[in-house]
């Protein structure tokens, strides 16, 4: 039950607001498509260069886990049936070339994933080819979506779906690239701790988790998930 009869999940989403990345002036929406939440954003440096602002999206459990690194790092790379999906969204500050690009996100993977090196390869893969498909370079403006989940990294570009990355525990460990001690961006895990870790944000974080652990649509998902794991099993 709802902490007012009257509240709807709508009323509650339409308090979100956008959030601007101050050191490069990029905003991110409060909500994706598929109804995942802005958590944070910040920015990757390399020495002076800004090279991408960066942001993470997840469930109302995540932004209910926002008090502490540790916590919102477990949350979002838990991918249980509150909680399946965290999606990263980069959007270029600077110039690079596909290899470049693709090649310093694997970089960033790989130490931190404990699987087979060479799967790290089908990640760099797509996107190089989605950077490719739009001549090669990833030039300012350019958007990267990471969609991790226990299936692995959907990778897409400028709003393109390029294609899966499906390894177990792949996607933990690129959640870990943004969350862990060593994140890139340390100033998007500050965002995401300031935005939803105290006060009034905590009362909305934990409303909208009532409503989508509520709802009859999560226990749809939780069926298909589970309907996903025998298929899993079978083959």
């Amino acid at each position: 039950e709802s902490p007012s009869g009257d509240e709807s999940l709508e009323s509650i989403e339409s308090t979100l607001k956008p959030i601007q990345e101050s050191a490069t002036g990029v905003t991110f929406a409060p909500k994706l498509d598929d109804g995942l939440y802005l958590v944070g954003c910040g920015v990757r440096k390399k020495g002076p260069i800004k090279v991408y602002a960066a942001s993470m999206y997840s469930s109302a459990t995540v932004l209910n886990n926002a008090s502490s690194q540790s916590n919102l790092r477990n949350a979002a790379r838990s991918f249980d049936s509150s909680s399946p999906t965290t999606s990263f969204v980069l959007e270029m500050t600077f110039n690079a070339g596909a290899e470049k690009i693709a090649g310093a996100i694997a970089e960033s993977v790989k130490p931190r994933y404990n699987g087979d090196p060479s799967d790290i390869n089908d990640l760099e893969a797509l996107i190089v080819a989605g950077v490719n498909k739009k001549g090669g370079q990833a030039s300012k403006g350019t958007t990267f979506r990471f969609d991790c989940s226990e299936d692995g990294v959907s990778v897409s570009v400028d709003g393109n779906v390029e294609g899966q990355a499906s390894f177990k525990n792949l996607g933990s460990s690129f959640v870990d690239v943004f969350m862990d001690d060593s994140a890139v961006s340390p100033t998007l895990v500050d965002s995401c701790i300031k935005t939803w870790g105290s006060g009034e944000a905590k009362v909305i974080s934990s409303r909208l988790s009532e409503f989508s652990n509520g709802k009859p649509a999560s226990k749809g998902k939780d069926k298909r998930l589970q309907k996903k794991e025998q298929t899993k099993i079978k083959v």
